[in-house]
């Protein structure tokens, strides 16, 4: 932890948000005392440290900088803001329907005898149900570490608030990540709101009299007087719904909050990057009146002492962040390579227009979600080498030694990646989802060429020619 670096003994606050408590070193009482009159914010300390993994409430989300998210998941059964036993049995319902929808699946591919399209949708839709289940269950068991997510976020924000504030540049920064955040959120809750619209009400509207589920198809459906088909069309219909929409906020969860500390990174970076010794006035650089005091110094170098601890936390933030979200994301990796690859089978083979419309619609579902990871994950770590440059950017070359050590401590820590990964071993970045759209794209040209070398063994070539070329050739 760099937290410990000796280069800061004398400036170590006695509290460090969301990780262990410090001490301050040797016994040195006048460092204490510099360290307490800074004011290093110890009211979030005590938020972390006494109520970071209890539940949340509906009335705490109402200032949270992750409001639209948390609530969002409360509708959808997920994230419980009102601590009643209710909310617990709304949740564990969603589940078992689900584990019935999951069961109905398993009949359907035991008696499917349809085509290779057909094997390949059904299991393109039951991966969707089972990773959202799978993701629901690791929400329960990791809500207390989400919830501390959540507070630690608030508090990181808030503690660089007063930063942002009369300042155009960090405030331009502040909006435009909150804009961004709710234009992802609530474009791709649309999004996915109307794709479940389409694929629940076309069985009605595509063959009213045939009797089809939306997704998983029942071969005693039509052959029992029971009302099977019923109460199946609304198993399938409500657990798709609401797995669905937890399973892609989910991601959209992960994305604001990755989102956000880009921004507190880029903010923290504009701090750093402001630190100077002189000022510029109409172009002309003239020396500070009061640049060689030792207040305007030492001011300075509380500013970069204050910079350097709120790094600390936003890496600390960053590292519990990666343990929270790395399982979730490697589901989602892999779900996302595997949809893709079953897509691609009816892409090649089917020639009917209502299955490619399918596959067309709910594409950019499957890979909207990886690229959200991705470029959420880039962002954080291009902003967090960043901070070097800004470091270096800095008024340190004016500065005395105590404060150019300082700088080179950042400087080098900055140069240390900021990386997240999926299930801790694959990380996360843009050029993960430039590597699985390649692998998709050449898995895909492979089983056109594949269809080719079937068409081409099974009929002759005059057949393959086009109708109006066939007159030219018996003539």
């Amino acid at each position: 932890m760099w937290g410990r670096e000796p280069m800061l003994q004398k400036c170590r606050p006695i509290h460090v948000s969301g990780a262990r408590t410090g001490t301050v070193n040797g016994g040195e009482k006048e460092g204490a005392q510099k360290c307490n009159s800074l004011r290093f914010g110890p009211f979030f300390v005590m938020d972390l440290d006494t109520q970071g993994t209890t539940s949340l409430t509906w009335q705490y989300t109402t200032d949270s900088i992750l409001k639209y998210d948390v609530r969002f998941l409360s509708v959808c059964g997920l994230w419980p803001l009102q601590g009643s036993r209710l909310f617990r049995i709304f949740t564990v319902t969603i589940i078992t329907l689900c584990l019935g929808h999951i069961a109905e699946a398993g009949i359907n591919l035991c008696t499917l005898r349809g085509e290779l399209e057909d094997y390949t949708l059904a299991l393109s839709n039951v991966s969707v149900i089972i990773v959202g289940v799978l993701k629901v269950a690791i929400f329960l068991r990791d809500e207390g570490s989400l919830c501390q997510l959540v507070r630690w976020l608030d508090a990181l924000v808030k503690r660089q608030t007063e930063y942002v504030r009369g300042q155009p540049c960090r405030e331009a920064i502040f909006r435009e990540a909150r804009q961004r955040a709710s234009r992802i959120s609530k474009g791709l809750d649309a999004y996915n709101v109307s794709l479940l619209f389409v694929w629940i009400l076309a069985p009605l509207v595509a063959s009213p009299g045939d009797k089809r589920l939306p997704l998983q198809q029942l071969p005693m459906a039509n052959t029992t007087a029971f009302p099977l088909y019923e109460l199946s069309y609304a198993l399938q219909a409500i657990s798709l719904t609401f797995i669905a929409l937890i399973n892609v906020h989910m991601d959209c969860f992960f994305t604001v909050v990755m989102i956000h500390i880009a921004a507190q990174l880029k903010i923290m970076a504009s701090r750093i990057a402001d630190l100077h010794l002189t000022r510029n006035d109409g172009g002309n650089s003239s020396e500070s009146k009061l640049g060689n005091n030792s207040l305007v110094m030492e001011d300075l170098y509380k500013q970069l002492c204050l910079c350097i601890h709120t790094h600390q936390d936003i890496t600390r933030f960053i590292v519990h962040l990666e343990k929270v979200m790395n399982p979730i994301a490697m589901m989602q990796l892999a779900l996302g390579v595997f949809n893709g690859c079953m897509l691609i089978f009816p892409a090649a083979y089917s020639a009917e227009s209502g299955s490619l419309l399918k596959i067309l619609v709910s594409a950019p579902a499957v890979s909207t979600q990886l690229l959200l990871y991705c470029l959420g994950a880039h962002s954080v770590r291009q902003q967090g080498e960043l901070v070097s440059l800004a470091a270096y950017s800095c008024g340190w070359p004016d500065a005395d030694a105590r404060f150019r050590k300082a700088s080179l401590l950042i400087m080098a820590r900055a140069q240390r990646a900021l990386r997240l990964t999926a299930g801790g071993i694959y990380p996360i970045q843009r050029a993960t989802f430039l590597s699985v759209s390649l692998v998709s794209d050449q898995n895909q040209l492979q089983a056109r060429m594949n269809l080719l070398r079937f068409m081409t063994q099974q009929h002759s070539w005059v057949k393959l020619l086009r109708p109006n070329i066939l007159p030219r050739i018996k003539s």
